[in-house]
């Protein structure tokens, strides 16, 4: 083992470890472009402040006993000396007009205003205005709740379109009927009458027939039972008793008329 003694050397290795590009010049430290104008301030703010403000006694003269103290004399106010604000550009505000004057405005309303009917105007508006057409819908419930019909929703109707109309062939078979009894009519000449008189022997019999079911009718009626306690009873009492009134109105009228016409229903039809 070798021991090396070093007496003398001038080398230092304290930084051997710090690369060059360690050793770079620091920047300018910042510096405010507001920082006059602040000094400034704070000059002007400190010129405003009264002797001995802010450390010990003010040093002034005692006030003078002839000049009392008055109105608005006092002890004036730290905010009398602030500084003036400057005045901001007015590049971005928006533009604003002057304010009229009296005149100007006594001018503005001496122009005659047109003078315009709003109730003739609405009623050609309206009557020009078209219908708001129905927004197409659909149940979808049985309380009603309808829901809009989106595209491709739409109901398609599989129905013909001569659905639930008269078919051509009855048509034409009506028509012929028409024209066949049409032809029949013209045929016969004068058509005969669809009343008939009735005789006096028919007339006679007729009364004579009416007043017999109103004596038949009359006797049944006389035998029913004065108590009336059920329902089928009340019934049939009713019953009889209408007949009874419509045989009487029937002889008064034949016996009120002596010239009678009747006419057959089937013919009519």
């Amino acid at each position: 083992m070798s021991i090396i003694l070093i007496t003398h050397h001038d080398e230092n290795i304290y930084n051997i470890t710090k690369s060059q590009g360690a050793f770079k010049s620091k920047a300018p430290p910042y510096k405010s472009k507001f920082r006059d104008r602040s000094n400034r301030t704070h000059k002007h703010f400190k010129r405003c402040v009264k002797q001995h403000a802010t450390m010990g006694l003010p040093e002034e003269e005692p006030p003078d006993p002839t000049n009392y103290l008055k109105k608005h004399t006092g002890i004036p106010s730290y905010t009398i000396c602030k500084p003036p604000k400057e005045a901001k550009p007015c590049e971005h505000l928006p533009h604003r007009d002057k304010v009229p004057t009296v005149s100007e405005l006594a001018k503005i309303d001496d122009k005659p205003k047109p003078q315009k009917n709003f109730v003739v105007q609405n009623i050609k508006t309206m009557s020009k205005m078209k219908a708001k057409e129905p927004e197409p819908k659909t149940v979808v419930d049985k309380s009603g709740t309808s829901k809009p019909l989106k595209a491709g929703l739409e109901p398609i109707y599989i129905k013909l379109p001569k659905f639930g109309k008269t078919p051509k062939y009855l048509v034409r078979f009506i028509k012929i009927k028409e024209k066949e009894y049409q032809m029949k009519k013209d045929a016969t000449g004068v058509q005969q009458p669809l009343c008939r008189y009735i005789t006096r022997d028919e007339r006679e019999q007729l009364l004579n027939g009416l007043k017999q079911n109103w004596e038949e009718l009359q006797k049944q009626y006389q035998v029913l039972p004065i108590l009336t306690d059920t329902i089928p009873k009340k019934i049939r009492k009713s019953k009889m008793e209408a007949d009874l009134k419509q045989l009487e109105k029937d002889i008064v009228l034949v016996e009120r008329h002596p010239y009678i016409y009747v006419y057959d229903d089937n013919e009519v039809q």
